[in-house]
């Protein structure tokens, strides 16, 4: 396998989304009770700024996951732009 191959391979993607800082752990908890779907990393915790990152093929289930996330704790979709509508 060439190289760029291993590397598209392993890409991740990525969804951002903007949450109340209260419940930046609840974030968390939720997506890592979906198992191998995304990690988490806050990026701005003051201003409740989430990374959600995927591999290609769990990236739809993730932003299933954001989109759930908006329901249930008011959290905003922030990237990708169209994924909030």
């Amino acid at each position: 396998m060439k190289t760029a191959d291993k590397r598209k391979e392993f890409a991740s993607k990525r969804v951002i989304i903007r949450c109340d800082p209260a419940v930046i752990a609840d974030v968390h908890s939720v997506v890592e009770s979906c198992d191998y779907v995304a990690v988490v990393r806050t990026l701005e915790p003051d201003m409740g700024i989430l990374e959600l990152i995927a591999t290609a093929d769990t990236f739809q289930d993730a932003l299933v996951v954001a989109k759930s996330l908006e329901k249930l704790l008011g959290a905003k979709i922030l990237h990708p732009p169209q994924a909030s509508r």
